[in-house]
């Protein structure tokens, strides 16, 4: 008998799957590849996010001192031209004619009699050798003694009008 080729029917599939399934190799823990997380990342990403949002807000903060400061120059320039306004204003409200005027009138002032009410004095500077003599007397004297110093220069005065 004559046994017929059967290449219908493929039975290798069959003979691998009854052959003990070999176990794959399972690496201890120390030689296991680690799968790449994803932390090192996130936290890369939020570091340049906290940087940018810093920066940002630097930029915003001198913009707003810059505003600030523009503001205070317009400020200070319309003092100044306020202050102007007011010296010009000052200035021609004193008028000389005008304040004459209000002097002799409201006030009841007079000019000056030539021959009795004008004295002419004489000052005399003092000298070295009268500032040594008795009758001068120093900042330091008057410092020491004021009220004796005082009552000196009273009665120096008072004879001296006497001669």
């Amino acid at each position: 008998m004559v046994v017929a080729d059967n290449r219908a029917y493929d039975y290798s599939r069959h003979e691998y799957l009854e052959q003990p399934m070999q176990q794959e190799k399972i690496l201890p823990k120390k030689n296991r590849k680690k799968k790449p997380k994803h932390r090192g990342h996130i936290m890369n990403i939020a570091f340049v996010f906290a940087i940018s949002i810093l920066l940002i807000a630097r930029y915003a903060y001198i913009a707003e001192v810059n505003f600030n400061n523009k503001q205070l120059d317009k400020q200070i320039k319309q003092a100044q031209t306020e202050n102007t306004d007011l010296n010009v204003q000052l200035m021609k409200s004193v008028n000389l004619e005008n304040l004459e005027k209000v002097a002799i009138e409201k006030l009841h002032m007079q000019y000056p009699d030539v021959l009795n009410q004008i004295v002419y004095v004489q000052v005399q500077e003092i000298e070295a050798d009268v500032a040594a003599s008795n009758d001068y007397h120093s900042v330091e004297d008057t410092q020491e003694n004021k009220y004796l110093a005082s009552a000196r220069n009273v009665i120096g005065d008072v004879l001296k009008i006497l001669e």
